[in-house]
Formats: C-alpha cells, structure tokens, sequence
C-alpha cells in the first residue's frame, strides 16, 4: 500500500518555477513524470509513469534533467492530454483493499494545516476520505462565479486520497464552494446505490479559527471534518421495518438474552486479550529535548521489543501498536523488526475506523 505523506515545505523547491512540458521527481514518492497542466500557482498535473494523470504539489516536485526514451513518450502524450479537464488521481496499490466489519457508508472532505501552531498563515491540504466498503469514483470542483476548477479519480475502500489540493490563505478570503460528486461500487456483487451529489458552502472565516480544527480518527494533526456523507446502517435498517417486524425482532433477542444468561455447566467463556500501546515520543519519555532522531526512534523501538516479548510471554491475543502516520519512519522500522524475528506471526493494519492509518496490529493468537 503506498504511503499517504503530508505536503512538506521544501526549501530547495520555494523559488522554482515549473512550466507545462517539465519532467519533474516526485521528492517524498517513488516516480515523477511530465507537467501536462497548472492547475493553480500550488498544484499542477503530473503525466506520470504508470500513464496516470495526477495532481500534485509543486513544492513536493524536484526537476528532473534525465532524458531517454520515457521522456520521449511522455511529452509525446501531452498535446493528447490537452482536452483533459478532469484527471484521475491514480493512487497505486501493492495488497487488496481493507474491508470492515461495518455497513456504514461514509464520506468525508477534510482541511488539514501543514503547521498547527499557525493557523490563519499555513497552508491547507484537502483530502477526501472513503470510509466505506465500496470503491468510489469522485469528482471535486470548486465554483466562484463559475466553475474554477474540477479533480477527478478512484478510491478504495477505506481509505483517503494523497492531498489533492493545497489552499493558502490568499485562497481563502471569500467563501469556499465545493461540489463533490460520487458513484458506489465494488469488483464484487454489490448492491446498487444512489450517486452522491452534494454541494457545499464553508465560510472562510471558519478556517482562520483555531477552534475549527478538532481531532479525528483520520489524521493525527486537528483538521475539519466536513461530513458528505453518513450512514448508519441499523438506524436505516430499523426505519424500514414495520410494526410487527420490529415486535418480532424484540421479542426473539428477549428469547436469545433469557438463554444466554441461564448458567450451562460446560458453557466456555473465551477471552480476547487485547493489549494497546502508544508509541508516541511524548507518553514514553517526559522530556525529549535535545534527543537527536535517531534517539528517538531507538527508544521508540525499545519499547516495542519490549512489549512484543512481554505479551508473547503473557500469553496476549493481540498487540496494536499506535505509531502515528509522520513520515512514516517508525512503522517501516516496526514492520522490518516483525518480518526479521517474528515471522510467525500475522500482522496488519489495525482499525482503520480507531486508528486511521497510524496503528498496525500483530496477532499472537
């Protein structure tokens, strides 16, 4: 799966001036490609390597002075790419998608800050995130006047796009108008669901406020949460039945509770030990001032050794390790220390819902 990184400012990039026609390195992603369209004076469109047309930040682009026969081929396409008004964003994925236990279908378009402590000042990332069991394909435009402009691609389940467009401050002085168009679907039978179709107002002093900005279960930064789309599943459900099959349903989980709780002499209780461990600097150490990075991630990885080998010993069901999304040094350190001395047993990520991306689970047992 490839790793959702946060723009980061780039000193080396700050006063470079990309054109059309560019062959350009991605800085903190494997590939690069060829600008075929700016988008604003932040993003521009990307032909890249896999034949993809995406957007990407300017300030996360290096230039590329190779030549060669992909070269070649690329810019080749760009005149052909002309009358894209629409492109995909053409994430690439290693393993199959995560899929939950939820029939919750939900949808969400959220603001992130590049720096917490300057709000009114930093730039913004916009993301959109699926948190569904159903791919979709979006399209996310912004209007003034008239259209200014329109991001399309596909998602996976469960999962948020790489930012698709960086707002400053400049860009925030009127009202934000956003409309987000959606279709459902999945590889496998599904059941057939309404396209989405939502238009959005956000006032633009809301993103000076600090107080906007709250914690979720997607980010490890405060951002706003603008929900497109929720569903509960029950309460939907429930709203269906009638009368009666509401009474019968009641009246059959009263029968299954009455014979749950009568005591059986052989019955087995079966425990899930579950053991949650943050690995955050700041709730293992009280001070890390002055600790270089790599004393940081040594006792980072100290203390997941640790506990790896206390709750084999203990006998635990599972270990879910928080480590954050960041750069993304600490999960690759973990999940290289599990492939090399404990390769018997089976890791992933955990709850994407709990833990956004910033966990990963090993099961014990």
């Amino acid at each position: 799966m490839i790793k959702l990184t946060h723009f980061q400012n780039n000193k080396l990039n700050k006063n470079m001036d990309f054109k059309k026609g560019d062959r350009v390195k991605f800085l903190n992603d494997v590939g690069g490609g060829i600008i075929t369209k700016m988008v604003n004076k932040h993003t521009a469109m990307i032909l890249a390597q896999d034949g993809f047309e995406i957007p990407y930040a300017l300030d996360e682009l290096m230039e590329d002075n190779q030549s060669g026969e992909y070269s070649d081929k690329k810019e080749s396409q760009i005149e052909e790419n002309e009358s894209v008004t629409i492109a995909t964003t053409g994430e690439i994925y290693e393993e199959e998608p995560e899929y939950t236990d939820s029939p919750d279908v939900n949808c969400y378009i959220a603001f992130v800050p590049e720096n917490e402590n300057k709000i009114g000042e930093t730039d913004i990332n916009v993301y959109i995130i699926n948190d569904s069991n159903y791919y979709i394909s979006y399209i996310y435009a912004t209007r003034n006047d008239k259209l200014d402009s329109a991001l399309g691609g596909k998602l996976e389940p469960n999962m948020k796009t790489i930012p698709i467009v960086k707002l400053s401050p400049a860009d925030l002085k009127e009202d934000l108008h956003i409309s987000l168009q959606a279709l459902f679907f999945d590889k496998k039978p599904y059941t057939l669901r309404e396209p989405l179709n939502k238009e959005i107002t956000i006032k633009a002093a809301r993103f000076f406020k600090e107080k906007s900005y709250t914690e979720n279960d997607f980010f490890d930064e405060k951002s706003i949460l603008i929900p497109v789309l929720e569903e509960d599943a029950m309460k939907l459900a429930m709203q269906k039945l009638t009368g009666g099959e509401l009474k019968g349903i009641i009246k059959k989980q009263e029968s299954e509770n009455k014979s749950l709780n009568t005591p059986k002499k052989y019955r087995k209780r079966i425990v899930n030990k579950i053991k949650e461990v943050d690995l955050h600097l700041h709730e293992l150490i009280d001070n890390e001032n002055g600790l270089s990075n790599t004393e940081k991630l040594n006792i980072q990885m100290k203390n997941f050794k640790d506990e790896m080998n206390s709750g084999i010993k203990d006998k635990l069901n599972k270990i879910i390790f928080i480590h954050g999304v960041g750069n993304g040094r600490l999960k690759l350190e973990i999940r290289k220390e599990l492939q090399r001395n404990y390769k018997k047993y089976n890791v992933q990520d955990a709850s994407f819902k709990e833990y956004g991306y910033g966990a990963t689970m090993v099961i014990l047992s």
